[in-house]
């Protein structure tokens, strides 16, 4: 062809060649109209012979550019919608020990880091100073006690008079007063006396909760003080323990229109049956399997996540507050998945991922997907993909959109060198 198109403008220029000798007569003019027309009749024949090849040629070498591939029909497939969050583990009950009353510590009563149980003595502050005010108090109901039987008796007293009109009716009225006045007393010293016992029982120091102790931030003899900032110790109860994650919204509202436009293919599990397990800092993962007990109801305006919170068992004290962990949260059940082969997914400059499959004329179509996670050699496909679709596997790195394809067996790929 190249050669053709070479020679084709000579030959149309050769009959003007001749057109400068149009002054010929006689037998040199009848010699130039027979060079000419022969000439002009090889130069058609030449032409007519090239362009007759040139469809033949041309479908012979599209067939020749055919890419040969294999391909795979998606199936159907039930996996886990999961989602991998990050997060700490929190005590399922924590308490601060403080003191409630003033005064120097005696003594200190457990062994740091150790469990204690609630109810436990923790310290001892020195008890002197209460157990007077506990005497002092039980002496004023003693001596309000007595004032109150002397009153009661004058009342009575009074009240058999008022009958024989021996004293007057102001006088039987006083006796009355002075004997609930009495009474008032009586009531008011026994109050002092429980508030006394009460504060000479808190100069032991218990343990509000049951749980690992901290280290003591006081030594025996610092000055303690009711209204002090900074607690004795700290108490943790870590079995079971909590472990708390956020969840970015933009997630969450994703995974909300994956359930609502898959419909009944997805199922969405109970808040209360969402399962969840963890995965140590050294990629271990925690034998035992938590779930999902409470899911955040408002947004974080800094971080615009949810907060998430699963309870995991905890016997032997493994996990501690503040490990940093890695959850993976069980969301649903996708029944009618896509399982894409990690192999047959491409990947733009910008990181989307697409596929190829074989059009109704033969052709490659490039499809851009959604993917969510890899299981095993897989891509979890969410969106792009359709059940009973074929997508192109062996040869794909060959194929461009548009490029006519040709779908061969796996057996005949493999005689081909695998299409690479």
């Amino acid at each position: 062809m190249p050669k053709s198109r070479f020679l084709a403008p000579l030959f149309l220029a050769f009959p003007l060649f001749f057109a400068g000798c149009g002054d010929m007569s006689g037998d040199d003019a009848n010699w130039f109209s027979d060079t000419v027309a022969s000439v002009q009749k090889y130069i058609t024949d030449f032409l007519d012979a090239h362009l007759t090849k040139k469809p033949a040629a041309n479908t012979m070498a599209m067939a020749a550019r055919a890419v040969r591939v294999t391909t795979m029909e998606m199936k159907p497939h039930q996996v886990s919608i999961e989602r991998e969050l990050t997060g700490r583990t929190t005590a399922y009950r924590w308490a601060e020990v403080r003191p409630e009353v003033n005064g120097i510590m005696r003594e200190r009563c457990f062994t740091e880091g150790t469990y204690v149980k609630e109810g436990d003595i923790l310290y001892r502050i020195e008890p002197d100073i209460y157990s007077a005010a506990l005497d002092s108090a039980r002496a004023a109901l003693a001596s309000a006690e007595a004032n109150l039987h002397v009153t009661r008796l004058r009342e009575r007293r009074t009240a058999d008079m008022i009958r024989t009109k021996s004293v007057s009716q102001q006088d039987y009225d006083d006796a009355k007063a002075a004997l609930k006045q009495s009474q008032a007393n009586v009531q008011a010293a026994q109050a002092n006396v429980r508030s006394a016992e009460i504060n000479l029982r808190r100069t032991e120091v218990k343990a509000p909760i049951s749980g690992i102790i901290t280290k003591s931030n006081f030594t025996v003899g610092a000055l303690l003080s009711a209204s002090q900032v900074k607690p004795l110790a700290t108490i943790y109860q870590t079995d079971p323990i909590y472990v708390e994650v956020s969840q970015s919204t933009d997630d969450l509202y994703t995974l909300k229109r994956q359930f609502e436009e898959r419909g009944g293919n997805v199922r969405k599990v109970m808040p209360s049956n969402i399962q969840a397990t963890l995965t140590m800092h050294d990629g271990s993962v925690y034998p035992s399997v938590g779930h999902l007990n409470f899911t955040g109801v408002d947004v974080d305006e800094n971080t615009n996540t949810v907060l998430l919170r699963a309870e995991f068992p905890n016997p032997d004290r493994e996990l501690l507050p503040g490990l940093f962990v890695r959850t993976k949260v069980i969301m649903g059940e996708d029944n009618n998945a896509v399982l894409a082969p990690q192999k047959a997914v491409l990947r733009e400059a910008n990181g989307t991922p697409y596929v190829y499959l074989i059009g109704e004329d033969g052709k490659a179509v490039r499809r851009v997907i959604s993917i969510d996670k890899a299981i095993g050699t897989d891509w979890y496909v969410t969106d792009g993909l359709k059940i009973g679709e074929k997508i192109i596997m062996d040869g794909v790195n060959n194929v461009r959109a548009g490029m006519p394809v040709q779908e061969v067996s796996p057996e005949a790929m493999q005689k081909d060198g695998g299409g690479k």
